[in-house]
């Protein structure tokens, strides 16, 4: 073998080990997100947090609105 298909067979190892672990990495990522998810979405959530969460999405909405208002013009 010439010193190019070395350089070739190497690149190409390179490439699907490289394409294996983000594939492998991407996958861990989607599952662990998923099992919090499932975990999260189990605990109990309290009632008392609606009314604050309501005002807390006007004011959020309000700034929304200023931003795009001040991009727009």
């Amino acid at each position: 073998m010439t010193d190019q298909d070395i350089l070739m067979q190497d690149g190409m190892n390179l490439l699907f080990n490289g394409m294996v672990v983000v594939f492998s990495f991407l996958l861990l990522l989607i599952i662990s997100v998923n099992l919090i998810r499932i975990v999260f979405s189990s605990v109990p959530h309290e009632n008392n947090s609606s009314a604050s969460a309501t005002v807390k999405n006007d004011v959020h909405h309000k700034i929304i609105k200023e931003v795009l208002g001040g991009i727009r013009s």
